[in-house]
């Protein structure tokens, strides 16, 4: 929002530099973004006066002019349409360098010297556009430096940034009864004076209907006759321009014009162009189409507020009007309109069309419905003073359900209580009564133009403000803690993730809606629905974390990603008996493409199911889970046959992992072998050791001891272990698998696996001989017992 330092002081004496008056600004809550000086110096340039004019030998459109700086007389050559003998102009001299860049040097132009430049007020960065010369009305004698002339053009813009609930400040009213009410001065409203027709009456002219009072409560308008549609004075087109419009005609001009002075936006329409003499406020029709000022036909949304005459739409209500009764150069009457519009129909409409206006901006927020008639007389009597013409007598004021003012109930003990302050009752009301909350017996009145004064917090909000934030008192209070006990649930999350990381995953978090395609259940129980999904694609709830982490692979895997080790810790959905379904958490790991990044001395080797057992077997290692067994299944529909496994701590189930069976991969768009665990955080939790102890590393030798077992194909390494620790003793620190083999000497059906076996003690060196006693138990007990012999060789 753009602010005129000189069009404020036309309702305020202000004695404040722009600068303190920014920092006034800045106290009322209004933040300042900028401050612009609209008139740049100049130098060299001079009020001129053309004493002759001709045309060009050899140029149609180029004119030889005589300028008189008082002093000389310069050859010019002009190509402006506008200029003539007579004319007082800026003239800018050889040397001068104007603030759009340009320097003035002497030119030959078609074999005739110019030397000098005559100035539009473009070329002196007063407007964006001219079109033509600037010729000065009441100039000052030539020679006189043309900064003496742009003192009275010059001027500041404030460029604020105010918060939507302060409607009552888009406008320089508005932002003067801030100002006023901190430097402890009163406005002055501008005087309206409305000469009427003494003897047509606006009835005789016009009628207005409004049928649909829930979008435009109020509808106020004037009819003016006998208009002349032209240019504004210059005062006003500067008014405009300073603030970013730009001036059409005098009739236009006046809206926008009072737009920027009252807050209230109006519309004129051609008064001839308005059917049967009525104005009818309704609701739009379904698919009802309208064809804006902008040119452009949009389809309307339903319960749209429209101004009609009694044959067609003239008017997008609060928002834009229609190209079919717009003013032209051809108008004579106009139909002035102010009202007030419902700020909820304007914001719905407004968003659907896509159309945002300088007027919806501020019926959307909540515009003066008491100031609807000032503003309509305000801008009736300007166009009568600029463009002639005779204002009918009367105005119609259509207000069928008139808006109650607002009060609020407010304690003044209480405000001291929210303030930490010690004001006396007198101050707080006195403060108040600087913005017109005016106190009388518990309540408060509220301004028509106040919408955001709701409650007594927000009264109580206003006389910190009108005090300054800097003056209340500042209270002392014991310190308040908000540590907040760590959870336990808290510090275990933290510490698996941290060993997922540490085992080189990255962690990703997918969205737990997902589509019916996506579904994916570990378990056979009954997935989710959403009852009223925001779309197809997020119409369940995930019954297993892979259902997000396998489209991240295959989104991956389409961008050429070939090192793919992602995790997720997060809640998955299945039905229950219950009212709530059953949230348990889950952990989910994937791996895809190469085992290592490629170079000139690894070549592509893929990753396998071993790659994802040792990740899962570091993670374990990380939260010291130690007794972690791996027991392979065939019956899977989501992973491969014999290339599963389920995961068990003792004997309590922790998860499951395996190669995804192609048709998984296949229904995510994955072309290449993708592994994948999915664990239960709760078990994991519940067997954490959080009192873990330590011991010293061993200070005396270990020795070590290989043996291969033949046993069944269908055995496991696992198996073979378990009855290796169950005869080893206590002795028996570590066993490890270093060979696996099957052929020639193996008997059909048999396979060779070795082992090597570490004994150590902490308390002394061990003999060969003891150690040999317990090597031998155990071969002994595995083929006596257990019917596993020792591999030969």
């Amino acid at each position: 929002m753009k602010i005129s330092y000189n069009w404020l002081k036309d309702y305020l004496d202000i004695d404040l530099s722009p600068e303190e008056l920014a920092e006034q600004i800045t106290n009322a809550g209004l933040e300042v973004e900028e401050i612009i000086t609209t008139v740049q110096a100049l130098n060299n340039v001079v009020v001129g006066k053309i004493l002759s004019c001709e045309k060009h030998p050899d140029a149609d459109k180029l004119s030889i002019c005589k300028v008189s700086d008082g002093e000389e007389e310069f050859p010019v050559i002009c190509g402006a349409p506008n200029v003539a003998v007579g004319q007082s102009i800026p003239f800018a001299k050889v040397g001068a360098r104007l603030p759009v860049g340009l320097k003035i040097k002497k030119a030959k132009i078609r074999g005739v010297e110019s030397i000098g430049m005559i100035c539009s007020r473009e070329e002196l960065a007063l407007e964006d556009h001219s079109d033509g010369i600037w010729a000065l009305e009441n100039a000052p004698a030539p020679g006189t430096d043309f900064n003496e002339v742009l003192k009275e053009h010059s001027d500041v813009i404030f460029d604020l940034f105010i918060t939507a609930n302060r409607a009552d400040c888009f406008s320089h009213i508005g932002i003067a009864r801030e100002i006023a009410a901190f430097v402890d001065k009163a406005i002055r409203l501008p005087e309206v004076t409305v000469k009427e027709n003494a003897t047509k009456k606006i009835t005789e002219a016009l009628s207005v209907d409004i049928e649909y009072s829930a979008g435009c409560p109020r509808y106020a308008a004037r009819v003016i006759e006998n208009v002349s549609i032209g240019e504004s004075p210059e005062w006003l087109r500067e008014r405009l321009e300073a603030v970013g419009l730009r001036p059409i005609n005098n009739v236009v001009d006046v809206t926008n014009y009072v737009l920027y002075e009252l807050g209230q936006p109006l519309h004129a329409f051609d008064y001839d162009t308005i059917a049967g003499s009525r104005i009818i406020v309704r609701s739009s029709k379904a698919g009802e189409t309208f064809v804006t000022l902008d040119d452009k036909e949009r389809t309307l949304p339903e319960n749209t507020v429209m101004i009609c005459d009694a044959e067609k739409a003239v008017a997008i209500g609060g928002i834009m009007g229609g190209q079919n009764s717009e003013v032209s150069s051809k108008t004579t009457t106009i139909l002035l309109e102010s009202a007030y519009f419902d700020p909820r129909h304007i914001i719905t409409s407004s968003r659907k069309l896509g159309l945002m206006t300088d007027a919806s901006q501020r019926f959307e927020k909540g515009t003066d419905y008491a100031n609807v008639i000032f503003a309509l007389d305000r801008a009736a009597a300007m166009i009568a003073e600029l463009a002639g013409g005779d204002i009918l007598k009367g105005h119609l004021d259509a207000y069928p359900h008139p808006i109650a003012p607002v009060t609020v109930e407010l304690d003044l003990s209480r405000v001291n209580k929210i303030l930490g302050s010690a004001l006396e009752d007198a101050e707080i009301i006195e403060l108040l009564s600087r913005v017109q909350l005016n106190f009388d017996k518990g309540r408060v009145s509220v301004p028509s133009y106040r919408h955001d004064i709701k409650l007594d917090i927000d009264l109580i909000e206003e006389v910190a403000r009108l005090k300054n934030y800097d003056n209340l008192p500042t209270s002392v209070y014991e310190p308040l803690s908000l540590e907040q006990p760590v959870r336990l649930r808290e510090v275990t999350f933290r510490l698996l993730r941290d060993a997922l990381t540490h085992v080189g995953l990255q962690e990703v978090f997918t969205n737990s809606m997902i589509s019916e395609k996506q579904l994916i259940a570990l378990e056979e129980k009954e997935p989710v629905k959403i009852l009223n999904p925001i779309s197809d694609d997020l119409a369940f709830m995930r019954q297993s974390i892979y259902s997000g982490l396998l489209p991240v692979v295959s989104y991956n895997v389409n961008r050429h990603q070939n090192m793919i080790r992602l995790f997720e810790i997060g809640r998955v959905f299945n039905r229950s008996k219950e009212e709530l379904p059953e949230q348990p958490t889950r952990i989910a790991i994937v791996l895809s493409g190469l085992r290592a990044p490629q170079n000139w001395t690894v070549g592509e080797e893929a990753v396998d199911f071993y790659d994802l057992k040792g990740v899962l077997e570091g993670f374990f290692n990380e939260i010291h889970l130690d007794n972690i067994r791996f027991i392979l299944y065939s019956e899977s529909s989501l992973y491969q046959k014999h290339h599963a496994a389920e995961i068990f701590y003792g004997n309590i189930k922790v998860g499951s992992c395996g190669l995804f069976s192609k048709e998984t991969c296949k229904r995510f768009g994955i072309n290449q072998a993708v592994y994948g665990a999915e664990l239960d955080y709760d078990v994991i939790e519940k067997s954490l050791n959080r009192e873990l102890k330590y011991q010293t590393i061993p200070r005396f030798p270990y020795i070590e001891k290989d043996v291969a077992f033949v046993v069944d194909k269908t055995m496991t390494a696992e198996e073979v272990m378990s009855l290796i620790r169950k005869y080893g003793g206590r002795l028996l620190t570590d066993i490890e698998v270093f060979d696996v083999y099957e052929g020639e000497k193996i008997a059909s059906g048999k396979k060779s696996i070795a082992f090597r076996l570490r004994f150590q003690s902490l308390e002394r060196t061990l003999k060969d001989s003891e150690v040999e006693q317990v090597f031998r138990k155990i071969i002994k007990k595995a083929d006596q017992v257990h019917g596993i012999p020792i591999r030969d060789q």
